[in-house]
């Protein structure tokens, strides 16, 4: 099978892999750190009193992959189960929803940590670069505006690969363009100097 590096014209070939690394830097993943500390859960998703995040992460940009770490508490009847972390675009149409400890079906303290890969959701923040988090209980035991559990402690960490603009994406282009240039024109072959014929 051809390399990637086969298909791209002999002057960007010459460049070598570094300067091809260098100028797709900019679609490179990045992190987004959520402190849960605190956090209070309500009642169901959507309704009013969840706590909701609205992060700008960027318009366009993909989640990859959420990691976390958090400490847990629920509130009898409630469980640990029941508490939930929903995350997606502003919109609110491509949510995904997350219980840490979904095993879990006692009150109590907790401690959980995972990973998960979100590249196959095709998850990502839409023209408004939000991304939208909200914190709720998959059932309602406490009364309406009462908590069924907290977020103690910990983080939810989200890693994103910014989409870059238009107007990078191009300098960056024209950037390799001309060194490709360059470095195609040093490479090439001087024709010898044309010398004047000798008298003896």
């Amino acid at each position: 099978m051809p390399s990637l590096r086969s298909h791209l014209p002999p002057a960007i070939r010459r460049l070598g892999p570094g300067l091809i690394a260098l100028s797709l830097a900019g679609a490179a993943q990045a992190a987004v750190e959520v402190d849960t500390t605190g956090i209070r859960s309500h009642g169901l998703l959507g309704d009013e009193g969840n706590t909701v995040l609205q992060i700008d992460i960027g318009a366009f940009t993909r989640l990859h992959a959420l990691d976390w770490s958090v400490r847990l508490e629920a509130f009898a009847p409630s469980t640990l189960a029941e508490l939930q972390v929903s995350f997606g675009s502003s919109g609110g149409l491509d949510m995904v929803t997350l219980a840490p400890a979904a095993a879990d079906g006692f009150s109590g303290t907790g401690d959980y940590g995972g990973t998960v890969d979100l590249r196959d959701l095709g998850l990502a923040a839409g023209a408004d670069g939000l991304l939208r988090i909200e914190f709720s209980e998959a059932y309602k035991d406490a009364a309406s505006g009462v908590a069924d559990g907290q977020w103690l402690s910990g983080a939810l960490r989200f890693e994103v690969s910014p989409v870059p603009e238009p107007a990078s994406a191009g300098l960056a282009l024209a950037g390799v363009a001309l060194v490709a240039l360059v470095a195609g024109r040093r490479r090439q072959p001087q024709p010898p100097a044309m010398r004047a014929p000798r008298s003896l």
